[in-house]
């Protein structure tokens, strides 16, 4: 039988795992952000010197893009990640978990079309050089900061359609520019041949259905961890507690919070009240009342 945490054993436990999103979300962000330049700049100075092409013919390839999107996506956690190691309470805001999942999306999409095809068909286009970096080490890092930081937010069906936006938008641009176009009129070289295998009505169907079923499994990969963190967090709360207790536990929350919290910056942990409501029956607002109170005995503490 699993024994619950004590109430100052339980807190440390919640405090420790929001630490660790952290220093995951900020290392993995240095990393991905520094290791992307590189990818970029290498990537751009290859088309330079081997294809005479100007930088932003670099672009055209989907590889650039997505580490690009990666790059940019990384940026925005960092200051989060800063923050949330220095108050130990880390919140992502939603558009930027949004477009997190869209670069996880559109990287994973880039990961199956390396192994599974370039992989073997062509090895040095797919790890040799600074390759091995865009198609393989900054995808790792995002991969990692995903699915460790994530808030617990359930991604449903529209979510999925949306986290394949990039993909399906590139897809298009270059149907257009490659058959409609053509090389021959300034449009797009078929750097992916795809038009040597497959009749493009045919391959633009199935390659808009391949980005999906990629989104839907991030997705779902996602959400399957969630749950489990979920259940986790659930066992360190005694499912017969008394509503008083569990009244107490969001005040003593809140003091934790209000010791380490900038006196005009009160954050709400939103996701840990919502489960310890959901774990109890109870409506979140009924917590945040005695959340606040103990957030405001928590700044009071840290003044002395």
């Amino acid at each position: 039988m699993k024994t619950i945490p004590t109430p100052a054993r339980r807190r440390e436990i919640i405090t420790n795992m929001i630490r660790r999103r952290s220093i995951v979300a900020l290392i993995c962000g240095i990393f991905t952000l520094l290791l992307g330049f590189y990818g970029i700049i290498a990537g751009i100075n290859k088309t330079i010197a081997e294809l005479n092409k100007d930088a932003f013919y670099s672009f055209i390839y989907y590889t650039m893009l997505v580490n690009t999107m990666a790059a940019l996506s990384v940026s925005f956690i960092i200051p989060y990640a800063i923050d949330g190691i220095k108050k130990e309470r880390f919140t992502l805001p939603g558009w930027i978990s949004m477009m997190q999942y869209l670069a996880t999306s559109s990287i994973c999409i880039m990961l199956v079309f390396v192994f599974a095809f370039m992989s073997w068909a062509s090895p040095d286009d797919a790890f040799g050089g600074s390759n091995i970096v865009t198609h393989v080490f900054c995808p790792a890092l995002i991969l990692i900061a995903f699915f460790q930081i994530e808030n617990g937010y359930r991604y449903r069906f529209k979510d999925m359609l949306m986290g394949g936006i990039p993909y399906y938008a590139y897809i298009v641009i270059y149907f257009i520019e490659v058959v409609i176009i053509g090389e021959g009129n300034g449009g797009w070289p078929d750097i992916y041949h795809i038009t040597d295998y497959l009749n493009p009505l045919i391959a633009v169907p199935l390659l808009l259905l391949f980005g999906f079923g990629i989104s839907a499994l991030v997705a779902a990969i996602s959400n399957m961890i969630s749950k489990r963190r979920e259940a986790k967090l659930f066992c360190y709360w005694d499912k017969d507690a008394d509503p008083v207790d569990v009244l107490i536990e969001a005040y003593a929350l809140g003091i934790m919070t209000g010791k380490n919290s900038v006196d005009a910056d009160i954050r709400i942990p939103i996701d840990v009240l919502s489960l310890l409501a959901k774990r109890y029956g109870l409506n979140v607002e009924d917590l945040i009342k005695p959340f606040i109170k103990g957030f405001q005995i928590g700044l009071k503490e840290k003044h002395g």
